[in-house]
Formats: C-alpha cells, sequence, structure tokens
C-alpha cells in the first residue's frame, strides 16, 4: 500500500525555486559601499550618541543673561506679522468691491538700527514668497511641474511692451516676464495682484523710520562721537574715519555670506592703491576693467599736462600701450539722459538727503609682475578733461612707499569717487541688469519658443530656478523703495540707466573667450597662465575654467540630438527661438542667428553661464566689499569739486562729509542692499549638486541615450571637481597677501540666479 507524500506548502516551494535559481545563476560577492573616512567620522556611532556633553562645550551654548545682548539673528515670523497688524501695515481690501485697496495707513516712526535691519531683511523675505506664492498659482515657478503645451506658455509667459508701455510712456524696466497675464486682470488673480503687490510696492519704505526716528546704540554712538569731538576741542573734525573703522570691528551683522560675514574694513589697509586695485581683479565687479586704447590714453595725458604732473607725463610716453587699464563711467550722462555734459548729476529723494553722483573714470597700469596699481581718476567725466578733474597719484610705482597713503585725503577722495562709479554701475547694469534681467528675457523668450519637451528647454529650464520670482520682487521693492534712496540720480535716470545697459548688450561679445580677448586680456588659460603679469586676474582664470567645462557638457547633450550643423538649421523651434529673442518681444537684437551646432552651443552655454558663474561673481561678493559702507558708498552726500586746485586742499573732514556716516537711514539701506543679496547659496543648489543630480536620476536608466546623459552628467561632476583645485590654484598663485577668491569653486557656484 503506498503513501502519499504531502503536499509542501506555497512559501517552501517558493524558497527551494529561489535555491534552485540562486545555484544555477550564483550572485556576485558585491561589497557594500564604504563611506570616506570624512564621512566616518562624521557619523554619529554608539559611543557619540552615549556621550555626555562636557559642562565647559554646554555653557558655551547658553545664551547671554542679559536679554538685550542676546543675539538676534531674525524675528520670530509671528511676532513680526503680530506687529505688522499692530501697526496697520497691511492694505485693506473691500469686501464688497475687491478691485477697491486701501493703501496701508500705518508708518514706523521710530526704531533701532538693528531693529530695521531685521524688520527689512523679514519684510524682503516676505515680498519674494508673495511673488513665489503668485507665481506657485500662475504655473510660472510650479512647485510641483505641470506640464502644459506651448500653446498655453505662449499665453503664460508674456513679455511686458518695449521700449515703450501700451500708453506710450517709457517702460521702467527692460522686456520682462508680464507676470499676471493681460487676459486675467479681472480674476482673482488681479485681485491678489492688486492686493499682494500693493503691500510690496510700499512695505519696505515704510518700515524704515526717518532719520531723526532712530534709536539705540548706533544713535547713542553717533552722539557720543560728536560730544567727544566738540569736548575735545575740535567740532569741526567731528566724526573720524578711524572712528567708523572701530564701530565696524564690533558691530558687523552676523555672517550669512560666503565670507562668514567679514568685510574689507576689517584689513588696516582697507583704503589702500592696491586693495583700491585688487577689485578690479578679484571684487564685486571684476567684469568690466578694459585696456585704455589710444583715446583714453591721450586723454589722460592731456590731464597730465593740465595739471602739471610732468612725471606721469614722461611714465605714460614710456609705458607699454598694452599695460594700461581703465574703469570707465565717462557714458553716465548719455545712460541717464542727461545731454549737458557738465550737468551736476544729482537728486533729494522726498525725505531723504541730497545725493550726489559721478561718472569717474580710472587709470590703471599693469605691470609684468601682477601688480595693478592706479594712475590717475578723473572723478567726474564731463564732455572732456579740460572741463574734468582729474587727479594723478603720488606714488608713481606699486614699489613707491606707502606711508602717506592714510592721510592722502585728496586721493582718498578720488577713489571713493571711482567707487561711487563702479557701485552704480555694477549694481543697476552689470548685476541687475546683465545677469537678472537678460536672463528673464532668455526664460521668457524661451517659454514663448520651446515645447517643454524640446532638448534646449530640458537643458536651460534647472538653471531657471526662482529667478523670475526674485526679479519681480527686486522691481517691486528693491529698486523703487531703496536702491532711489541711495543714489544720486532720480528713479527715472535710475531706469534711463538700466534701459541703456539692456539696450548697448551684446550677447556674443559677452562669451567669455569674447569679452576676455574684447577687453585686452588673454582669452585661453595658456595665455592668462603664461607668465606673471595676469596672475592676479583671479576672476579671468576662474570664468573661463567654467565656462570651458559647461561648454564641453552642452556640447555632448546637444549631440545627442543635433547629429549635424543642417539638423540644427532646420529645427523650427531653435528658428522660432532666435526670432523672438532678436526681433521678438525680447528686443536682443544681438542674440546670435543660429545655424549650426557650434553656434547653438556658444549661446546655451551663455544662456547658462548668465545665470551661473556669471551671476555669482557679481552677486556673492557684495557683503564683503559693501557692507562696510565707506569703503564702496553709493552716493556723495556732497557735491563733487568742480576745481583741481579745491581737490588738491582736501582734508579728512571733506572726505567724511562725502559719506553717509551721518546718515543712519541711507548707511542702514546702503549695508542693507548686499547684506540682503549676499545670502551664501545653499549647498543643493550648486553646479556640483547639479551635476550629482543629474546622474544620480539617469545612472539606472536602461536606454542608450539615458546612459548617455548619466555618462556626461558623470564627466561634468569629474570636471567640475577638477575645476574646484583649478580656483584654489588660482587663488594661492595670486600675490602674497591677496584676499581669497573662491566665489566660483563650482561648490559655491549657484547653479540658477535663486538671489
Amino acid at each position: 500500500m503506498s503513501v502519499s507524500r504531502p503536499k509542501r506548502s506555497l512559501a517552501r516551494r517558493a524558497v527551494a525555486f529561489v535555491k534552485k535559481l540562486i545555484q544555477k545563476h550564483p550572485v556576485p560577492d558585491l561589497p557594500l559601499p564604504v563611506p570616506t573616512a570624512t564621512q566616518a567620522a562624521s557619523r554619529p556611532d554608539k559611543k557619540t550618541i552615549l556621550k555626555h556633553p562636557a559642562k565647559k562645550d554646554f555653557l558655551k551654548q547658553i545664551v547671554p543673561e542679559t536679554i538685550g545682548d542676546c543675539p538676534l539673528p531674525s524675528f520670530d515670523p509671528g511676532i513680526f506679522h503680530s506687529e505688522l497688524l499692530d501697526l496697520k501695515l497691511y492694505p485693506e481690501v473691500d469686501p464688497n468691491d475687491p478691485k477697491n485697496i486701501k493703501e496701508p495707513e500705518g508708518n514706523v516712526r521710530e526704531g533701532t538700527y538693528l531693529g530695521t535691519h531685521l524688520a527689512l531683511t523679514e519684510a524682503y523675505e516676505r515680498v519674494e514668497q508673495t511673488f513665489n506664492s503668485l507665481f506657485d498659482v500662475l504655473g510660472i515657478e510650479p512647485t510641483f511641474p505641470r506640464y502644459v503645451a506651448l500653446e498655453h506658455q505662449r499665453k503664460t509667459y508674456q513679455f511686458t511692451p518695449y521700449p515703450n508701455n501700451a500708453d506710450g510712456t517709457p517702460a521702467e524696466f527692460p522686456p520682462h516676464l508680464q507676470h499676471i497675464p493681460v487676459d486675467q486682470n479681472h480674476t482673482v488673480f488681479g485681485v491678489f495682484n492688486t492686493a499682494g503687490l500693493l503691500e510690496t510696492a510700499v512695505i519696505l519704505q515704510k518700515l524704515i523710520p526717518d532719520e531723526d526716528g532712530f534709536l539705540g546704540r548706533t544713535k547713542q554712538w553717533l552722539l557720543e562721537q560728536a560730544r567727544a569731538a566738540a569736548y575735545g576741542g575740535e567740532p569741526e573734525k567731528g566724526i573720524t574715519i578711524q572712528d567708523v573703522e572701530d564701530y565696524n570691528r564690533f558691530h558687523r551683522k552676523i555672517g550669512t555670506d560666503i565670507a562668514s560675514g567679514g568685510n574689507i574694513g576689517l584689513l588696516d589697509d582697507w583704503y589702500s592703491d592696491r586693495r583700491f586695485a585688487e577689485q578690479q581683479f578679484t571684487g564685486t565687479n571684476p567684469t568690466t576693467i578694459t585696456q585704455a586704447g589710444k583715446l583714453w590714453i591721450g586723454e589722460f595725458l592731456t590731464a597730465a599736462r593740465i595739471g602739471g604732473y610732468n612725471e606721469w607725463i614722461s611714465a605714460l610716453e614710456a609705458a607699454d600701450p598694452a599695460s594700461l587699464f581703465v574703469q570707465d563711467g565717462s557714458y553716465f550722462r548719455n545712460a541717464v539722459g542727461v545731454s549737458d555734459p557738465t550737468a551736476a548729476l544729482h537728486h533729494k529723494q522726498p525725505g531723504t538727503d541730497d545725493n550726489w553722483c559721478v561718472g569717474a573714470v580710472s587709470l590703471f597700469q599693469l605691470y609684468d609682475d601682477g601688480k595693478l596699481h592706479p594712475v590717475a581718476i578723473c572723478i567726474d567725466y564731463r564732455g572732456s578733461m579740460e572741463q574734468s578733474v582729474t587727479l594723478f597719484n603720488k606714488r608713481l610705482t606699486p614699489r613707491d612707499s606707502t606711508r602717506t597713503e592714510k592721510t592722502d585725503w585728496p586721493w582718498r577722495y578720488a577713489k571713493t569717487c571711482a567707487q561711487v562709479t563702479d557701485w552704480i554701475r555694477h549694481e543697476l547694469t552689470v548685476h541687475l541688469t546683465l545677469a537678472h534681467l537678460v536672463e528673464e528675457a532668455i526664460i521668457v523668450g524661451t517659454n514663448q519658443s520651446l515645447p517643454m519637451e524640446h532638448p534646449v528647454y530640458r537643458l536651460l529650464s534647472p538653471h531657471w530656478y526662482k529667478t523670475l520670482s526674485v526679479n519681480a520682487a527686486a522691481r517691486a521693492t528693491l529698486v523703487p523703495q531703496v536702491i532711489v534712496d541711495i543714489v544720486g540720480i532720480s528713479p527715472e535716470q535710475c531706469h534711463s540707466f538700466i534701459r541703456h545697459a539692456y539696450d548697448t548688450y551684446d550677447f556674443v561679445a559677452h562669451y567669455v573667450p569674447n569679452d576676455l580677448a574684447r577687453r585686452g586680456f588673454p582669452n585661453t588659460a595658456e595665455g592668462l597662465s603664461s607668465s606673471t603679469r595676469y596672475r592676479n586676474y583671479a576672476y579671468a582664470k576662474d570664468v573661463l575654467a567654467l565656462w570651458t567645462v559647461l561648454r564641453s557638457y552642452v556640447s555632448e547633450m546637444l549631440a545627442l540630438s543635433y547629429p549635424s550643423d543642417e539638423s540644427v538649421a532646420q529645427d523650427r523651434y531653435i528658428q522660432s527661438w532666435c526670432a523672438e529673442m532678436r526681433q521678438g518681444g525680447a528686443h536682443m537684437s544681438s542674440f546670435p542667428e543660429i545655424k549650426d551646432l557650434n553656434s547653438l552651443t556658444d549661446a546655451i552655454t551663455m544662456c547658462i553661464h548668465t545665470a551661473t558663474s556669471f551671476h555669482s561673481a557679481v552677486n556673492y561678493l557684495q557683503n564683503f566689499y559693501q557692507a562696510f559702507v565707506i569703503a564702496k558708498p553709493p552716493m556723495l552726500c556732497t557735491a563733487p569739486p568742480t576745481s583741481l586746485s579745491v581737490l588738491q586742499q582736501f582734508k579728512e573732514h571733506d572726505l567724511v562729509a562725502s559719506l553717509p556716516i551721518n546718515r543712519q537711514r541711507q548707511w542702514l539701506l546702503s549695508a542693507q542692499v548686499p547684506w540682503l543679496l549676499s545670502f551664501r547659496a545653499p549647498q543643493d543648489r550648486s553646479l556640483l549638486n547639479y551635476a550629482a543630480s543629474m546622474w544620480r536620476v539617469y545612472k539606472t536608466k536602461k536606454g542608450r541615450r539615458e546612459k548617455m546623459v548619466a555618462e556626461a552628467s558623470e564627466r561634468l561632476y569629474a570636471r567640475l571637481r577638477e575645476t574646484q583645485t583649478t580656483v584654489w590654484e588660482n587663488s594661492r598663485a595670486m600675490e602674497k597677501g591677496s584676499l581669497p577668491y573662491m566665489v566660483l569653486d563650482p561648490g559655491n557656484t549657484a547653479v540658477s540666479i535663486l538671489i
């Protein structure tokens, strides 16, 4: 009699099947990933989680005993919200007529320097949040991606009219996003726009006390310095430059920028020729110094003859013309719409003090050992050197004694004029227009022309993160509520200056190799490194290295979609894009006509460069160089002298009078602008993280194209990592005592214009 075997359970049969499969196809013995020593050291283990902190370490973290000494990096959001309500700093919407909105009636009459700084920071963050919310609702910068067809994109991303508004008046800004589509003005979006943007249009101004409304330690310090001067028998001397230096050492803002809160005023020689020249190569604006050429060499020789500077006449005539460079602000009057070349650039905004602007022209000589030396400064170019005031440096070479630099007040005043010129040029032209507004035109023009699935759209869009909302906030608040209060030109002239920068911008000429060559510098890595002459121009070396890396990546990515020049020329979307940028709403006639793969590669690289390396270079060092306001002020507080003899008699009190030292409101705003704009970019928004993210997303995908994207991303990561070392080496190669220049480290370089 046979006995039937019991059937094995389903689970046991499954296990047996898996064992048999493993025996037939053994799994390779792959080791688990091993963390690096640095990663392992930073990870908690059983010892660290059981370790009690030492008392001395714990006590270091305890807040100060006195509440007034407690550091306050920001206001609690709930407290700030309640205070805005108490102060009636909010618009009121009529529930029966949503289009009837009442402007906020409150106004801050008194406040401390610190409290106002914190309030402005919190308020500006809320302005940006307002636009973030609006753009999320409109699908312009959505929190989660939304695929829309090109037809819908064109309705959402519309350019504002340019160069004139619909009513025929001049547009304030270059063409940008019409963030409330014209056919939705009477919908809920229109109400949101009116109520929300009315608040943003006045909130910063209403938070800033009038000049006599400041309270607290900063106000007390000013009074004490004035009292000490009076009782010391020198009432005409007043506050000194040294007083401001001392105050800066102990009353700086909390460090949130790339320099951890440090600023140039902490250096004993911050005012020196060396630091002044250094900023032309590695400061906030290292992008405009240009070879002087015959015209400017001739102009400065004329000025030297007028002023009787015989030694400089001989030196300039003997100098190699290729060694002479200028920072040229001679175009300022033309740019702001002033036809009289001798007219003063002066403005007084209601509720503030008189401010002056100057269009200085500075001449430098670059020596073979890399030292850049300031030769002369025309403090305000008034059509010709005969009608202008030009001062020559008492130090003929960078090797001359520096013993009298600190008390050479006429020369320090001239350098201040040059810094005022560069402040305006940098903030309104280089930074705002050539980075933020040019990139916005690219974003809107691309959305008008390319569908979301287009390879160029896919390549560009990661570099647009938050740019449109940041720009909208700047147009609504930063320019009309802050900048106009602290410069020596009117709001209308500010807008004219910005439009002039956009209208004269040459897209192709600003490709990094073209730009360096155009300004008289070598445009290859070999050329910049072939001698010590360019050792201190770390910006040029770094930005060229990044351009090369980005262009290689763009080339690899485009090759996946465009096998030939003909395929580019036949892409109707690319041709539509060029037309939109050149003759369409972008009004950028210098944008290239793209007919081949090489020109497409250059154009895409430029779009990415503008959003990444260019913007990072001109943005993230602002707090270091400009928060110590007297080192680079946005305005002069007294009229500039109109004769050389008057300037040559200047003393310290004349320089002090020209600076906003006794103007708390304007000092605060002058320090607030670089503070707001210099917050360090988060690590997850860097170029390196972009490359790592691309690789991580594509590394496990199976398609041939996807594998090639992963490989290209891995190469991009490797090249960016190599560039980190290059940036460090370029910084170390500068002459001893130079300020380290690490802003273009790909780990710091932001992937988009997000601040």
